[in-house]
């Protein structure tokens, strides 16, 4: 396989996996909306966002695999590019996948 459609094929995947950790955030998100206009931390994440985000993750960190191993020695401008963007890709999606994790918090208006 060429070196250009390696590069390819590893951008696509990280751009896949941040994606993926996209849409869990954005689930997440709308549910804390959605707590605090019910003020009912009882409401749930649905268990797709977990999916998707423990798939953005397993996605970006198979696109770091597969950069070390085709370009671990090269001293290429895209490839530090591409490990880079990797890099930062996988700790996004580490957190998105973490801060879906988290218990969710009290409600935040005060009882009058």
């Amino acid at each position: 396989m060429p070196g250009w459609l390696r590069q390819g094929l590893v951008f696509g995947l990280m751009v896949v996996g941040v994606v993926l950790a996209l849409i869990c955030v954005n689930a997440e998100a709308e549910l804390q909306r959605r707590r605090q206009a019910a003020c009912d931390a009882s409401l749930s994440l649905p268990p797709s966002a977990y999916v998707l985000g423990a798939a953005g993750l397993l996605v970006g960190m198979l696109a770091l695999l597969l950069l070390i191993r085709w370009f671990g020695r090269s001293r290429q401008v895209i490839a530090i590019v591409l490990y880079t963007t990797a890099v930062a890709g996988v700790v996004f999606e580490a957190f998105a996948l973490i801060t879906a994790l988290q218990d969710p918090g009290a409600c935040g208006r005060s009882a009058t």
